[in-house]
């Protein structure tokens, strides 16, 4: 085995050496951790036992020479991260946890650890197993093709505008013609088309953006949104029935955004009756799930209609964006966006925020 650890011997035996063979062949970061109490039994602190070579390389620390240290003293960041009261949690809980975290902190102050780490933890007998996978090339890209999405769509946008605007002074225009009249229509639903695309771009690009949570009265949230829909709501002789809903820490503008897409496309995509949308809530350990329930047009055999792109299908327009913009605003906040059809016809597009 290439770290000693008593306790880790002590705890798995003889397969002590197998399971830390396996562990050291693995890309994933690989560390135990050991609690260290008061004579109340209250956790105070943490002392680092077996750790892999990936976890080495990812921390840029050698630990192997750092077998008994105190996690408070080596790395007292992880307090102010949050990782010690996960690691805490792990224990008194026994369940695991997983979390995409954001690292900048020193280790004995010597050593920057940086980074942006997919982070679990779950109970190892009497201590904790803390895994890390570093994506933060990954997220690097990812903000870049964000920053060029926004930017590339913003500057489209105003000459589209200005198209636009140009093509409808042209269609009145004395003495055109009725074919060319037609054809200046025909180009101006085109970038009527184009500008809806580079907005649902735009929105998409910049939905990852706000990391400004409060606590959002929910409620309120459905109703400044509904508001927005009125015309909408009624045009179609449609009828939105709201439920209880709860006040929680998240992201109000992209809560927002959330409803504002789901309770549109319930209105949108409908099958020629009056659309009843009802949006409602429900409380389990892990946070809060919603629901928005239409008895609209059902959902399309394709099952990636929260990819980009993907349309919801039947005669309607749209751009294919806004589910994506959702399930991307839904998994910032840590939680998950999905889909079933509705007893009796229609759909229920559900997401949760964890609390």
């Amino acid at each position: 085995m290439r770290v000693r650890d008593d306790r880790f011997e002590e705890e798995l035996g003889g397969a002590a050496e197998l399971v830390a063979a396996v562990f050291d062949s693995l890309p994933d970061a690989i560390g135990i951790m050991w609690p260290v109490r008061d004579d109340d039994g209250a956790i105070v602190d943490f002392i680092l036992g077996y750790t892999n070579p990936s976890a080495e390389r990812l921390m840029g620390v050698p630990l192997a020479r750092e077998i008994g240290t105190r996690m408070r003293e080596a790395m007292p960041g992880l307090i102010e991260m949050g990782l010690y009261d996960r690691l805490v949690r792990a224990i008194e809980t026994g369940e695991a946890e997983m979390a995409e975290i954001e690292l900048d902190t020193m280790w004995r102050d010597t050593v920057s650890v940086r980074g942006v780490w997919v982070h679990s933890v779950l109970p190892f007998g009497e201590g904790v197993l803390s895994a890390a996978f570093d994506v933060t090339d990954e997220r690097r890209r990812e903000h870049e093709l964000r920053e060029f999405a926004a930017v590339a769509a913003h500057d489209l946008r105003e000459p589209l505008i200005g198209v636009h605007l140009m093509a409808g002074l042209l269609s009145r225009r004395p003495g055109l013609g009725e074919k060319e009249r037609e054809m200046v229509g025909l180009v101006d639903d085109g970038i009527v088309r184009a500008r809806d695309l580079v907005d649902g771009i735009l929105e998409y690009a910049t939905a990852h953006g706000d990391q400004s949570w409060t606590q959002v009265d929910t409620s309120q949230v459905v109703a400044d949104v509904l508001i927005d829909l009125a015309t909408q709501v009624e045009s179609t002789a449609g009828r939105v029935e709201v439920g209880e809903l709860p006040v929680l820490e998240a992201s109000h503008a992209g809560l927002s955004r959330v409803f504002q897409n789901l309770i549109a496309n319930a209105l949108k995509f409908h099958d020629g009756r009056p659309p009843v949308v009802a949006v409602s809530a429900s409380r389990d350990e892990a946070g809060w799930a919603f629901a928005v329930r239409d008895n609209g047009i059902g959902l399309p055999a394709d099952s990636a209609i929260f990819e980009m792109f993907t349309r919801g299908g039947g005669d309607h327009e749209g751009s294919g964006i806004g589910l994506a913009t959702c399930r991307r605003i839904v998994e910032s906040h840590g939680g998950r966006i999905w889909a079933e059809p509705s007893p009796g016809g229609g759909s229920t597009f559900m997401f949760t925020v964890p609390q």
